[in-house]
């Protein structure tokens, strides 16, 4: 009877170390680890236990010691990282006593795309911060703030008789009398009307042709109109035939003045 205890007690005994899930085995192993382009060792690279979260750093020659690992089971698993390298996980098996070399992959640069794509001024999203690319461009006339300042007293109209494709409406007698007589007008692409009366545009968004002209059509008269060189930073004046923006499309017969305030 004595004897069937001990061999019960020793039986249970071994049971329980078989169950032990965690245990850190000392070991003399050790890991080099190496740049997988240049073969170069790594120095600094973090070797993390991911059971115990504990870290240690490779030395100079590119190697640390494997001792502080926790095993489960049969393995423990390392994570290696280091900035500049692809990070990468590793499984260490307990049985396995020779030592690991391992490479690292570094980060990839890319070269930064160059796009040979041309500026299309009819593709422009006809915003305020885009106003000076479109002026670098020949279909349009620009009027900017220093123009403006040297004649404040002006009317628009003075500066927009200037622009491409800009003119002064006939007056012909009778019936067919032209309503842009003696106003700052454009020729429209078709006839008639010979004459016809630019769109206007106030900071991106389409004149309501309803509530009156947007500025003084008529060149050498005071500034009377919502909009003068005193409360305008910039123009753009578009004739009938050039492209523009196509949010600056309006009437598509005659040209577009876009009026930005400031």
């Amino acid at each position: 009877m004595r004897g069937l205890t001990i061999a019960l007690v020793a039986a249970c005994s071994s049971a329980m170390m078989s169950q032990t899930p965690d245990s850190t085995r000392a070991s003399s192993r050790i890991i080099g680890i190496f740049d997988a382009r240049t073969g170069a060792p790594l120095p600094g690279v973090q070797v993390r236990d991911v059971f115990s979260g504990t870290v240690v750093a490779t030395t100079i020659a590119g190697t640390a010691p494997l001792s502080f690992l926790t095993f489960r089971g049969s393995a423990a698993v390392v994570e290696l990282a280091k900035l500049g390298y692809q990070a990468k996980h590793i499984i260490v098996t307990r049985a396995d006593t020779a030592s690991i070399t391992e490479i690292m992959e570094p980060y990839v640069e890319l070269a930064p795309v160059v796009t040979t794509e041309k500026y299309r001024i009819d593709r422009d999203a006809g915003k305020w911060e885009g106003f000076e690319q479109r002026c670098r461009t020949t279909s349009v006339t620009c009027i900017r703030t220093s123009d403006l300042e040297k004649n404040p007293g002006a009317n628009l109209a003075d500066f927009l008789i200037h622009a491409t494709g800009v003119t002064i409406g006939s007056c012909g007698g009778g019936r067919t009398r032209n309503q842009q007589c003696g106003r700052v007008s454009m020729r429209s692409t078709t006839i008639p009307p010979s004459y016809c009366q630019p769109t206007f545009f106030v900071d991106g968004f389409e004149w309501n042709p309803r509530m009156g002209a947007a500025a003084d059509l008529t060149p050498g008269t005071p500034p009377q109109a919502p909009y003068t060189p005193s409360n305008v930073k910039a123009v753009e004046v578009y004739s009938s035939e050039r492209n523009r923006p196509l949010v600056f499309e309006g009437d598509a017969t005659c040209g577009a003045v876009v009026i930005w305030t400031k």
